[in-house]
């Protein structure tokens, strides 16, 4: 009797194909915005698009949660989705790229952060073996607060780059935003090591410029990388800026990086920072209205840990400059009046104030300031039919407020200060049709929750993620519904209004 040939060995990245015909994939990992080099990898026709990320994340020793797919251009978002439905007509491998994004852990997981502290105090109980690295002090926690300009207003929308120059309110927003960040250097409201990075689109080197006339000694750089993109086309590239400027500083550093650059790609760093997985920071577009040179805050820690601070935050800018959207054609402003061409948002504004703190007369100044920016947003912003809504704790502040309205502020209930959705689904609807304003003034637990569930998250995720905000007294956060349900967010955390001497001082 003939003996049966031994089972063919499998090869390493092979599946076993068993009684389906296997497809082919030409597989690159991306590394550092380039591609490593292709291996081939065979699957089963009748595999998912999870199957494929499983057999990755086996590759790579790492989980599956970590492994991001890219096909032809597009990532590939549902996990059930078969993969015979990437196969092209001519039956010829398949192209992927994969990203292996790094660990949540070491930027604000909790149990990460337990296991390295365990993990120290085990190696520091053996003093006889290393007494000089016991005695040695610990370096202090570095920290980069990262300052992430919008550029200023321009023209000739949708034409080629070196015909978009800043319209005469995109060099007013530009200057004040270089003014204002100026005078937070000078009260030492920032590091002073600093350093300046520029899209080299014309409208960022334009709005760059205003910077180095008010801070000096500031070191200045550009790149092509921080030009306009649409990380739904080009997932690496948005990625590789956020690993590249993102990174932790070393410890006991302290610096800041202004970075001028164009809404997409600081929405993309903005929630890639805040823990969103690629596949929806790609889409962050859809969900953000930024206003011209704006201030979008991370404050990123040597411990991995980051924090946003604002969003869009715009208040420094004068109201008579104030713009959120570029002009077709060229700059006829001086010819109209003078006025910039921008008309209120529709629908319903959710303006978020967080409460005032500190000492009396500290506290009676934030109200007041708070109070006049909130008015003067319904000259331009918002209606000025407005209802306000509050915490028992912020009642006063939110009655100061109500006045300038000629209302009366609703209280809230006790429970809303930790269980918040009660609120979120009465306030966070459209409107009945006609423009109107909501004002909230509350702590920052519910706020923050609110906002985070306007874009989107479960319950759930508002919760976990609201620890990675994390703004400051007295500052406003808004938030529109237009009339057919979309929402867009304004800003968050913008205090910019208030006197310098009520931000706090760098740490």
């Amino acid at each position: 009797m003939e003996e049966a040939p031994p089972p063919k060995r499998q090869k390493d990245g092979e599946e076993l194909a068993g009684d389906s015909p296997g497809m082919q994939f030409q597989v690159r990992k991306a590394v550092a915005g380039a591609a490593a080099a292709a291996f081939d990898l065979e699957m089963p026709s009748t595999s998912s698009v999870n199957d494929l990320m499983e057999a990755l994340a086996t590759r790579e020793s790492c989980a599956v949660q970590l492994i991001t797919v890219v096909s032809r251009g597009k990532p590939l978002k549902d996990a059930s989705a078969k993969l015979a439905t990437l196969a092209d007509a001519a039956g010829g491998k398949v192209p992927v790229v994969y990203i292996v994004r790094k660990p949540a852990g070491p930027a604000g997981d909790s149990t990460g952060a337990s296991t390295s502290s365990t993990a120290a105090s085990t190696t520091s109980t053996d003093t006889d073996k290393a007494p000089s690295a016991a005695s040695a002090p610990a370096a202090a926690p570095g920290r980069r607060i990262i300052l992430m300009l919008r550029h200023g207003q321009c023209c000739h929308e949708g034409e080629r780059d070196e015909l978009k120059e800043l319209t005469m309110h995109g060099h007013k927003q530009a200057e004040d935003t270089a003014c204002f960040i100026s005078k937070l250097f000078a009260a030492g409201k920032l590091p002073m090591k600093r350093a300046l990075l520029h899209s080299t689109s014309r409208r960022a080197r334009e709005t760059a410029a205003k910077l180095p006339i008010h801070i000096q000694e500031l070191e200045v750089w550009n790149a092509d990388l921080l030009r306009e993109t649409d990380p739904t086309e080009k997932p690496f590239r948005a990625e590789e800026v956020f690993n590249r400027l993102l990174a932790a500083p070393e410890a006991g550093d302290s610096d800041v990086l202004i970075i001028v650059a164009h809404n997409n790609i600081i929405l993309y760093m903005l929630m890639r920072a805040a823990g969103v997985p690629i596949e929806r920071a790609a889409q962050a577009w859809q969900l953000f209205h930024l206003r011209h040179a704006s201030i979008t805050r991370i404050d990123v820690f040597s411990t991995g840990d980051r924090k946003v601070v604002s969003i869009g935050a715009a208040a420094q800018i004068a109201d008579t400059a104030i713009t959120w959207k570029n002009v077709t054609g060229a700059d006829m402003s001086a010819w109209k009046g003078g006025g910039p061409e921008r008309h209120k948002f529709g629908g319903r504004m959710l303006v978020l104030v967080r409460q005032a703190a500190g000492s009396m007369e500290s506290v009676a100044g934030q109200i007041k300031s708070v109070t006049d920016h909130v008015k003067s947003l319904s000259g331009y912003m918002m209606s000025g039919k407005a209802a306000v809504a509050c915490t028992s704790d912020a009642q006063g502040m939110a009655s100061v407020i109500a006045t300038k309205f000629k209302t009366v502020p609703q209280l809230l209930p006790d429970s809303i200060a930790e269980e918040p959705e009660a609120a979120f689904l009465q306030f966070f609807t459209v409107s009945d049709g006609s423009r109107d304003t909501v004002i909230i003034v509350a702590e920052d637990v519910p706020l923050l929750y609110m906002l985070l569930r306007s874009l989107g998250m479960s319950p759930e995720e508002s919760k976990v993620a609201r620890s990675l905000y994390s703004i400051g007294n007295a500052s406003v956060t808004l938030v529109n519904i237009k009339n057919d349900g979309t929402t867009k967010v304004i800003g968050v955390g913008d205090s910019y209004y208030l006197p310098i001497s009520d931000m706090p001082a760098c740490s």
